[in-house]
């Protein structure tokens, strides 16, 4: 029963992740990813750390807002 148990949480552990993976291929997860990796690069060019979170999140804003423009 043990086995059984631990195959089980292994299952949900896994359909979790895919759940997750789904998340980050929406545009939201996308635009998270972005501001993730900006704000690396932004603290390894030198910036502060305020700053780079700040930049870091102007670009994800400013890539959201580009990527969910409305079509007339």
């Amino acid at each position: 029963m043990a086995i059984l148990a631990r195959f089980l949480n292994f299952l949900k552990l896994l359909e979790d992740l895919a759940d997750f993976s789904d998340f980050l291929t929406t545009p939201v997860g996308t635009t998270v990813i972005f501001c993730l990796l900006s704000y690396q690069a932004f603290a390894l060019m030198g910036c502060d750390v305020t700053d780079a979170a700040v930049l870091a999140s102007t670009a994800a804003l400013t890539l959201y807002c580009t990527a969910n423009r409305p079509t007339d």
